[in-house]
Order: C-alpha cells, then sequence, then structure tokens
C-alpha cells in the first residue's frame, strides 16, 4: 500500500517528479493518516535515473533529485516510510531515457541495499527472445546476495510474457497483470478487471498479482469505491498512481475505510473471485479468515440496475441468519441469505456477510423493474419490488415513485403496506405516458420509508432504462441495450460467455468482444429502418465440446440468414446479413434439434453499419 508514479514518457520529461514531490507525497501520507493506516511505500517512477552510468559503473541520479538518493531515502525513512526505485531487465528501461541494470545486477542490487531502498519495480521491456524470466531470476538472486530485504516487482507491459506464471519462481513478490494504458479512467479500470478472471490461484502470501494502480483525478467518487473494493477483494496492491505536488491532496476519505483496508490485508491472502456475470452486472466474493466473506456487486453499466445475490453464492455455511455489514456506508443489516438491491452506473456494493445474526435491522432490497429499452412514444410498465431479506419484520412501509423527466404517471405515486415479514417481497406496478415523444434517457427515482427493530430506515433505488431508438451511426450489439433478450441458461454476457470466460473457439481464445448465448437464445435490438448491415462471426464455444446448435439472424420475424447446425470443432462462420428496412433485428442460437445441454454459442465482433 503506497503512491507511485507514472513511468515513462513524457513523464520522465515532467519538472513535478523531482525529490520535492516525493517529499510531498511522504508528508500527505503522515498528515492524512495513510500511513497509520497502512500505506507505507513510496515509490518513484523511471527517470529517476539518468540516461548514463558513472565512471565506477554506478547508475547516476538525473538532476530533479539534485540532493541524491541516500538523502530522499533518509527522508522517507524518517518519516516511518518505505521508499521504492525502478528499473529494467534491459540496458534502458521502458522510457528508452534512463539505465537498465542489464549486466549490472550484482552492482545495482548492492548500490539499492547500500542507500536503504525497500523495493524495486522492474521492468521487462528489453527483454528478448523469451529471456525475462532468466534475467528477473538474475536481479532477484543479487537482491539475496546484497543482504537487504527488497521487494520485487515484475512489470511486462506488452502483456506477451504472462509473468503471473513465472515471476513467483524467478524470485518476485509482485507481477503485474494488466494492460499497460496511457489512461486510467473506468473503462480501462474495467478492462483490468477482466484481465484478472482465472488468475486467482497465482494470488497468495509471498506472491501477488499486481491489476494496476489507481489515477484517481480520473475517476469519480463512486468509480473510486469501487476500484478500491474490487481491488481489495483480489488482494492487489493498493498503490495510487499520481503526480503529487504541495497543492495537490490524496482521496484519503476513501484510501482510509478501515473496513477495505481489512479485507485486502486479511492474513489468508485468498484471492477473491467472480461467481456471477450478467453482462453489465457482476459478482465477485472472496473468502474472509475468520468465516466471513466480502462480496461486492458491480454494475459497470451507463445506467443503475437491480443485482441480486445470495450467501451460497459466497460459499457461506447455512445458518439462521447473516450479519451484513456495507463497506462504505458502515449500515449493518441481518438476512436470511438473499442479497440486492440497485446500483447505480459505474458503481459497486461491498458487503461483508457473518453466518451469524445480530441485534441490527433486517436487510432490504429496492429494485423497478423495466423493458430492456423504453419505447420513447408510448406507454410504459414499470415493477417496484421491495423485499424484506431479513429475520424480523418491517414495519410502515411507504413507497413515493418520482416521475422522469418527459413522462407522467397514470396512477398514484405512493404506497404503503403496514407489516412486510421477513422472507417476503412487497411489488405492486405503475404505467407511464410520455409526454410527446421522450428524448432524455427514462429515470425514475423510488424511495421507501420504513420502520424497523433498529429504528427507522430508507431504502432508494432507480428504475433507469434507455429509449428504443433507432440509431443514427453503426453500432457494436454487445456495446449497446437490446429490446429484449432470453437465454437458455443464465443470461446473455457481453463480451464473455458462460460466467465470464473468454470466447474460445478451437482452442484459440478471442481478443474481440461480442455476445455469449446459450441456445435457446433470442436477443433483439431496434434498428428502425435506419441500418445496412450486419457484419458477424458465429461459433461454437468451447465451453460446450458436445454442443450442436444453429445461428440464426432475424429481420422482423423473417429470417434472413443461418449457418445451419454446428458442432464442436467446425470453423467459425462470419456472416455478412443486409439489414436494409429492418425495424427489429434478432439474433438467435438454436439447440439444433437434440437438446441444448451444453450449447454455448459466440456472436463474435457483430458490427451493424447504419
Amino acid at each position: 500500500m503506497g503512491i507511485t508514479w507514472a513511468t515513462g514518457s513524457p513523464y520522465c520529461d515532467s519538472a513535478r517528479l523531482g525529490e520535492a514531490a516525493v517529499k510531498a507525497a511522504a508528508d500527505q501520507l503522515v498528515t492524512t493518516g495513510l500511513r497509520d493506516a497502512g500505506y507505507e511505500y513510496v515509490m518513484v517512477g523511471d527517470c529517476w535515473q539518468s540516461d548514463r552510468r558513472g565512471a565506477d559503473g554506478k547508475l547516476t541520479v538525473s538532476a530533479a533529485f539534485s540532493s541524491g538518493i541516500p538523502a530522499l531515502v533518509d527522508y522517507i525513512h524518517s518519516r516511518g516510510l518505505k521508499i521504492g526505485l525502478y528499473s529494467g531487465t534491459g540496458a534502458k528501461t521502458c522510457s528508452g531515457r534512463a539505465a537498465g541494470s542489464l549486466d549490472h545486477e550484482d552492482l545495482d542490487a548492492r548500490t539499492f541495499a547500500d542507500w536503504g531502498v525497500d523495493y524495486l519495480r522492474y521492468d521487462t521491456c528489453y527483454s528478448v527472445n523469451g529471456d525475462a524470466p532468466a534475467r528477473v531470476k538474475k536481479m532477484a538472486d543479487a537482491i539475496k546476495r546484497a543482504g537487504r530485504p527488497i521487494t520485487l516487482e515484475i512489470d511486462d507491459y506488452d502483456r506477451a510474457q504472462k509473468q503471473w506464471l513465472w515471476a513467483r519462481a524467478a524470485g518476485a513478490q509482485v507481477w503485474r497483470s494488466n494492460d499497460w494504458n496511457s489512461t486510467s479512467d473506468f473503462g480501462f479500470s474495467m478492462k483490468s478487471l477482466d484481465k484478472q478472471f482465472g488468475l486467482d490461484g497465482h494470488n497468495g502470501p509471498g506472491g501477488w498479482n499486481m491489476p494496476g494502480s489507481f489515477t484517481f483525478s480520473y475517476l469519480s467518487t463512486a468509480e473510486r469505491q469501487t476500484k478500491l473494493g474490487l481491488w481489495a477483494v483480489l488482494n492487489a496492491p493498493l498503490v495510487v498512481d499520481m503526480f503529487l505536488t504541495a497543492d495537490v491532496n490524496l482521496p484519503a476519505a476513501e484510501l482510509n475505510n478501515p473496513d477495505i483496508i481489512a479485507v485486502q490485508q486479511d492474513w489468508a491472502g485468498v484471492a477473491g473471485h467472480k461467481v456471477r456475470d450478467t453482462g453489465w452486472t457482476e459478482v465477485w466474493t472472496k473468502p474472509m479468515s475468520d468465516g466471513s466473506a466480502v462480496m461486492v456487486l458491480l454494475n459497470r453499466g451507463e445506467l443503475a440496475a437491480p443485482i441480486t445475490t445470495s450467501v451460497a453464492d459466497a460459499g457461506l455455511p447455512a445458518a439462521s441468519g447473516y450479519r451484513v455489514r456495507d463497506l462504505w456506508t458502515g449500515e449493518e443489516t441481518v438476512t436470511r441469505g438473499a442479497l440486492g438491491g440497485t446500483v447505480g452506473r459505474h458503481a459497486a456494493t461491498v458487503l461483508r456477510v457473518w453466518p451469524r445474526t445480530a441485534s441490527v435491522a433486517p436487510q432490504t432490497s429496492l429494485t423497478v423493474d423495466l423493458p430492456g429499452s423504453v419505447p420513447p412514444s408510448q406507454p410504459v410498465t414499470a415493477t417496484v419490488e421491495f423485499t424484506n431479506n431479513g429475520t424480523t419484520p418491517v414495519y410502515g412501509s411507504r413507497l413515493r415513485l418520482t416521475e422522469p423527466a418527459q413522462w407522467q404517471f397514470e396512477g398514484p405515486v405512493e404506497a404503503t403496506i403496514e407489516i412486510l415479514p421477513p422472507g417476503e417481497t412487497w411489488r405492486t406496478t405503475t404505467t407511464l405516458r410520455p409526454i410527446g415523444t421522450a428524448t432524455q434517457p427514462f429515470k425514475m427515482p423510488a424511495t421507501v420509508t420504513y420502520t424497523t427493530t433498529a429504528g427507522a430506515r430508507t431504502a432508494t433505488a432507480s428504475g433507469e432504462a434507455p429509449l428504443m431508438l433507432a440509431p443514427t451511426s453503426g453500432v457494436s450489439p454487445n456495446v449497446v441495450p437490446w429490446i429484449s433478450m432470453e437465454n437458455g441458461l443464465g443470461p446473455v454476457e457481453r463480451d464473455s460467455v458462460d460466467n465470464g470466460h473468454p470466447f474460445t473457439i478451437n482452442g484459440v481464445v478471442s481478443p474481440r468482444g461480442g455476445l455469449g448465448a446459450h441456445a435457446p437464445s433470442v436477443v433483439k435490438y431496434y434498428l428502425g429502418g435506419k441500418c445496412k448491415q450486419l457484419a458477424v462471426t458465429a461459433g461454437v464455444d468451447d465451453r460446450g465440446p458436445n454442443g450442436t446448435l444453429g445461428f440464426r439472424v432475424l429481420g422482423d420475424g423473417v429470417e434472413l440468414e443461418a449457418t445451419g447446425n454446428m458442432r464442436h470443432g467446425d470453423p467459425s462462420q462470419h456472416l455478412v446479413v443486409p439489414v436494409k428496412d429492418v425495424q427489429v433485428l434478432a439474433l438467435a442460437v438454436d439447440d439444433g434439434g437434440d437438446g441444448s445441454a451444453g450449447d454455448w454459442g459466440d456472436w463474435v465482433y457483430p458490427y451493424i453499419s447504419c
């Protein structure tokens, strides 16, 4: 846990990366309380060293560190912190602007040890012919001979060397497991998260996956909390990656959450994993050493969405009740097993669940169910559900709905129920009519106030759905809303199949996105007669080695193209289908007439030209 700086050009040219900035970072870790919370490392990025070595062969320091590294190390240590430096396996580091450690491993390791360095971030950009493991081991052995414990992190920016498979054996304690990218917005964070699927087996005490650090400048508060919660569940290092000067403040409010830190620092070090994937929403869980579990309900989509799960997804044992703590709000409730509610866009609910009860309020969930897309000029019906997941009743529940912009209710906007027993759901429907033709996304806030044995409570949700508008330019069906979706097993998934697995056809993993389906499946899109052509590759996924299925493209109910029955091992088929004048496009996967068991099919890189 700590702070670091982005590496390489253009950062090597920045006057802000120098000893004043490093000292400012150390000071803020102390004054904000982050040091005492566990953020102990101050790690200097690439280009702290110059591009040439001295006459004695030792690394020389860039002009930005005029007092020298030993003086800087002493300052960091005097603040009760540790310091890390950067080097690489080549003659130069990734930036090409600073000297690396090739053929100087022992000298550099002794130099780092003599200076009192605690951490070394080591890139592999200039390794060749698969020799990165050997070069890393050479530095790891040199560090051991130098006699000072220095944590070794491996960075492989081109992602070709899969260092999580070999870095531990080569002597490293941390290794990057994310793509290198110049931006760190929420989309990039989610791409980094996707890279972690299936890597939990390479993570544990003595060796840790590093899915990326935090450039908080690009993230909203909800996005910061989401990323921190997920990284904690992954047991990932919590490292802030940003420039710091005296007038830039660390987001201590999010970083200093003791509940999140406790998850990341759990002594057992068992990494979390994904247990459910519905396209835009996911559920992740991590077992804790005290017998509890952490669950993350993630909404990576652009609109609020309901997410439901249960303690069974976390593998918790049967119990009469479960204590639930929301790690961001601090609110504690009790559930009989069900969990969930509405989660906002780019947000996550992070819960810790213990298999025992507590004298607290029952856990409740409020959701609003809407069509996948809302017609802009027709009435729409919304179903509101308020569920008591707890072990004690809920009293005096009062529901209030707020009209979306450009819509009006056809019935009452309030409703009440006196008693909601444990395990029961209160359900009501309402119809809304557009005022003219709506042009804004449909967003209907809902609030329920109620009373429990622990006092008064409030639950909020927002029913949100995009308008069913014809596209004005080309669209990718895996990134735009559908009108409706049916699937034989679980939901149709965006960019994955069978609960998050990458598309794999005949042993080849596809780097492209698409839709992962299980027969029988139908996904419908509104085109409004505005588009020209669909191009897509269809194939049987390796998740179903005995599968037989067929892909069909339909326009307004009429079959436009079909693959015929395909079996596992058959080559993929690339389809180019005219869709001129089609109002509603449907992508269907049939079971081939022999039942749907194991019929996983991939619509790879679908694109509609409009």
